[in-house]
């Protein structure tokens, strides 16, 4: 206990030996500005130079430039000659109470040093900050006014460096010369309105370095000053005594009177902003600095370079015939690939089906040339085509399952009409064969996939019925009906699709088919096992006698327990199956957004071979991971 003192004192006495040592290595560092970007790739940096590095040698430094870690190419070096290009400055002075004293009047001293170190074309703006910013004047040239205006300086009140700051970078707006900060305080914010990252963000928008020049007293703050400075491309620069100011002034003067222009050539990386690193050496010194400004070209696409994976823009006319003889062709390869898949019908099944491939003498009636007789040739051609293919027998047994009032010739003529239209439509108005190729395949499945979903729809729907299309039937049965006047009520009083699917029951009962014929036909053209079990329930009771209504009874009282049980599996694995879909969908939609935001992000992956190979990848892990999370959320009941 008795050494911790001493300890103390120790950790203090090297803290302060160590403190000048990091002021002098923040001081030793390069101001960098970004000057210029209207030829990039080539980019025009202005380097302000250390006062002490600028006395060691009368040859120009050697520059080297990393732009977000890679070396880059520099084109150029040029050196400012003194009043070759005028400039402006903001002297931004702390008149806050702590400045009260030798401190105030020696900033007003190094100030007015300053003003005489500058050439007579440059501007110089006064910002004094105490309780709040004051712009005691604006950009001016006349020295006597200048002075007279640092004269006036009062010390007094509290410190709000951010708000000084956000002020004078509203004065930047106003002037397009080449800009520079020299900020003095002695002390950290106390009162200001904006806080220190809304004043690094104004000063980061106009692109201004800050010379952050800070006065050693009990309220200053080194690391806010440094950070500020190094965001800003600026230089820090931290002095014990008050008396130091002048000779620091005039050092960043003379600084400024002798920057140095550097263009490097831009790699063009396709990043949001540019992290640039300088480093400059001469007579075996080397002092490095940095500065990050927005990419000018990020989001945007290269007017020379094409853009990946599209094709060039041909004239109006060829890029029309082009698109619709790729949509002909991939037509043709589609229409193709289901004639090699589905197997012709033989010549029984052609006559179920005749009625589908029969000429139409009402539409052929219609006058020749007019939009009804096209119609119904193509209509024909497409119901021949169909019917020797097989395609017919498939999709009218599809038909039936969704309850769609269509015949297959129909729905493939109104199919094929709408992957053309689509395709072409969207591809005229992209201008892209590759859009064109993807309209295509979007627009002949999707038909498809809505399809499927409107028969299990339908399926659920009828399902869900069931139980009570059983007790009605048992209710019939133990009041003395027949099992045909049981289906005729089930007509009456049930909803579709029951009662679309029990009225075309009666309708072939009266035409000579037994009851159990026609309930079998609706279980195979339902697909629902449910109702495949209850028909077969209903046969076996009717071949061996029995009590059918107690049967039905008790396979309705089955049905609504399962039922009941799979919506609280539903209820269970609702999270999973929504986290799932997020999952899937996620990577879809990010992508989306990529290409809509910023499509040259995405063209360095989609214009090279190991891009497409990640792609490829990473669509096959996608598939996978949603057919395992598909199978886990699935529970059989």
């Amino acid at each position: 206990m008795r050494r911790a003192p001493r300890l103390l004192l120790a950790a203090m006495f090297l803290l302060a030996a160590a403190t000048p040592a990091l002021a002098q290595q923040v001081q030793s560092r390069l101001a960098v500005e970004m000057h210029a970007t209207d030829s990039y790739p080539e980019v025009t940096l202005a380097i302000t130079l250390p006062a002490e590095l600028i006395g060691n040698g009368s040859q120009d430094p050697a520059f080297s430039v990393l732009e977000n870690g890679s070396e880059a190419e520099v084109v150029s070096v040029e050196a400012e000659a003194t009043g070759q290009r005028p400039q402006d400055v903001v002297l931004l002075i702390d008149t806050s109470g702590s400045m009260q004293g030798a401190p105030i009047q020696d900033a007003k001293s190094a100030a007015r040093s300053f003003l005489q170190g500058m050439s007579s074309s440059d501007r110089v703006a006064l910002v004094s900050f105490a309780v709040k910013p004051v712009v005691v004047s604006d950009f001016t040239s006349d020295r006597g006014a200048l002075i007279a205006a640092i004269d006036a300086l009062d010390a007094a009140g509290e410190t709000a460096v951010h708000d000084a700051l956000v002020a004078a970078s509203k004065l930047v707006s106003n002037t397009d010369r080449q800009v520079t900060f020299v900020l003095l305080s002695d002390g950290g914010d106390t009162v200001s309105i904006n806080s220190f990252d809304n004043a690094v963000d104004a000063v980061k928008a106009t692109g201004v370095p800050v010379f952050a020049v800070a006065l050693e007293s009990g309220e200053w703050d080194p690391q806010a000053l440094q950070l500020l400075a190094s965001a800003s491309g600026g230089r820090y620069l931290g002095v014990a005594d008050s008396a130091e100011l002048t000779s620091l002034y005039q050092g960043i003067a003379r600084e400024l009177q002798n920057r140095y222009l550097v263009t490097y050539r831009s790699a063009g990386p396709n990043t949001k902003d540019l992290d640039v690193e300088v480093s400059a050496r001469l007579d075996g010194q080397a002092v490095d600095g940095q500065v990050v400004f927005a990419n000018p070209l990020y989001g945007e696409v290269d007017p020379n370079e094409p853009p990946p994976l599209v094709f060039a823009r041909l004239a109006p006319w060829r890029s029309t015939v082009t698109i619709a003889l790729a949509f002909v062709a991939m037509t043709g390869f589609v229409w193709a690939l289901g004639a090699m898949l589905v197997r012709p019908a033989v010549r029984l099944q052609r006559v179920e089906f005749y009625d589908q491939t029969r000429t139409q003498q009402a539409s052929l009636d219609d006058a020749p040339g007019t939009p009804g007789a096209l119609r119904s040739h193509l209509t024909d051609a497409v119901g021949y085509v169909a019917g020797r293919r097989g395609f017919t027998k498939l999709l009218h047994g599809k038909l039936e399952q969704a309850g769609l009032p269509l015949r297959p010739v129909e729905y493939i003529y109104l199919h094929v009409v709408f992957v053309l239209v689509t395709g072409l439509l969207i591809g005229i108005l992209s201008g892209s064969i590759l859009v064109a190729v993807a309209t295509v395949l979007l627009a002949v499945f999707l038909p498809i996939v809505l399809l499927e979903n409107a028969i299990e729809r339908r399926r659920a729907s009828f399902e869900d019925q069931l139980p009570e299309l059983l007790n009605l039937i048992s209710g019939s049965l133990r009041a003395g009906w027949g099992m045909l006047q049981a289906v005729g009520l089930v007509v009456e009083q049930m909803p579709p699709p029951t009662s679309t699917e029990f009225r075309r029951i009666e309708t072939e009962a009266r035409l000579g088919l037994s009851v159990e014929e026609a309930l079998e036909g609706m279980a195979e053209r339902l697909q629902s096992d449910d109702f495949r079990w209850t028909v077969t329930a209903i046969n076996i009771q009717r071949e061996v006698g029995g009590n059918l209504a107690e049967v039905l009874d008790i396979v309705a009282s089955t049905m609504r327990d399962r039922a009941e049980l799979r919506r609280h599996i539903k209820a269970l694995t609702a999270e999973g199956r929504l986290s799932g879909a997020i999952l899937i969908l996620l990577p879809i939609v990010e992508l989306c957004l990529l290409l809509l935001v910023n499509p040259r992000y995405m063209s360095g992956m989609l214009s090279h071979p190991f891009g497409w190979l990640l792609a490829i990848i990473g669509l096959l892990l996608l598939v996978f991971g949603a057919f395992w999370l598909r199978r886990s959320m699935m529970v059989e009941v």
